[in-house]
């Protein structure tokens, strides 16, 4: 029977599962924005086709949604953000899981049920450990990605990020999400394990002619089988990874009233219709109950945000226009009084003066008036 090679993984290994890594981040990030409800662009009405079986309002395929990530950030490596600890998550997770299951022995029991049961809680123990381990660069990569939406500095690079979550949330702040995303993957390698032994052992890939998954990779099948029903719990590990971390994502519908607890973001989602967002990249089709809304606009710094709120505060506020006086209101304007006439002063004659003296030298005399 093929077992899950053991010991740490080998360096071509790594090299291919980083390179698988960079290279479906672009779907990632695109991925991680439907995810938790950020729609720039407005759905649009589609006829009956080949490629939608049923006409009515479908949301835009990840390639135009890339196309708008690139046009308003200016640059594609906004395709690649939160790469680098999503490698870092990629290279521990294969690392633990590779540790336990060389420390925990295969069961050498001849009973095909205690086999499996062994063979099962082996490889649940280790992708557990693995979870726990990784989750923090998780939690970064997220963050990194939604902080998109609002345009937060704080969430940029990896340094900063860290440094935001510890301060602000503590150690506790790393495991936000923890527990639905410590179920949806135990749970999903249960099942994908269980489906395995059960095939090998009934020998059924001999019988039907499929072809027998080699050491550690599994068969397309059980993956898809697998994604399909954790697929919830991986939704609101994502929702919960970005909840009351500060950034715009919060203000969103999808991720509103989610906030207390895991299972209420869960129940929110079943309720509203979203339990199934972002599983379609290329034909998600919008349900009657969804709403399309416009992004939240970025947040303000501390030291415009007053201001803009006194300024909306004055434009909110209705304007009020003076009502014209009316000629009652018009005040009394006072009477001047009139200036009295001032009598005519008579004039006074001129007198002229005669002289008697031709030569000058006797006395002017005034002249003889006539009575």
């Amino acid at each position: 029977m093929d077992k899950l090679s053991d010991g740490l993984p080998s360096v071509g290994d790594l090299t291919i599962n980083c390179v698988y890594t960079a290279l479906l981040q672009p779907v990632n990030v695109v991925k991680i924005l439907i995810q938790v409800g950020y729609e720039p662009l407005p759905p649009t009405y589609r006829k009956p086709s080949i490629f939608f079986f049923s006409g009515g309002f479908y949301y835009p395929n990840i390639f135009k949604y890339m196309k708008y990530l690139t046009d308003k950030e200016g640059s594609r490596l906004v395709l690649y953000r939160g790469l680098t600890p999503r490698l870092g998550g990629v290279f521990i997770t294969n690392s633990v899981r590779s540790e336990v299951l060389a420390a925990v022995p295969a069961s050498t029991s001849k009973c095909p049920p205690e086999q499996i049961a062994h063979e099962v809680g082996r490889q649940c123990a280790a992708t557990a450990l693995a979870v726990i381990t990784s989750h923090p660069l998780l939690v970064v990569t997220n963050r990194m990605i939604v902080s998109l939406i609002g345009g937060e500095e704080k969430y940029s690079t990896v340094i900063s990020a860290i440094s935001t979550i510890f301060g602000e949330e503590g150690l506790l702040g790393f495991y936000a999400g923890i527990v639905p995303h410590l179920l949806g993957e135990v749970s999903g390698k249960a099942i994908e394990v269980l489906i395995q032994e059960i095939v090998e052992k009934a020998e059924l890939n001999k019988k039907l002619g499929l072809p027998a998954h080699a050491d550690g990779k599994t068969s397309l099948p059980v993956s898809a089988i697998h994604g399909f029903l954790s697929y919830p719990l991986q939704l609101t590990t994502t929702i919960m990874t970005v909840n009351n971390c500060g950034l715009a994502v919060s203000d969103l519908p999808t991720v509103q009233g989610t906030q207390s607890s895991w299972i209420a973001c869960i129940k929110a989602l079943w309720n509203s219709g979203n339990i199934k967002r972002g599983s379609n990249l290329m034909f998600a089709r919008k349900s009657a109950d969804q709403t399309w809304h416009t992004p939240p606009s970025p947040p303000t710094s501390p030291d415009v945000e007053p201001l803009a709120e006194e300024v909306a505060a004055v434009v909110e506020s209705p304007v009020e226009v003076p009502a014209a006086p009316t000629v009652a209101e018009v005040p009394d304007v006072p009477v001047v009084p009139e200036v009295p006439v001032v009598p005519e002063v008579p004039v006074v004659p001129e007198v002229s003066v005669v002289s008697e003296c031709p030569d000058g030298k006797c006395e002017l005399k005034p002249a003889a008036t006539s009575e």
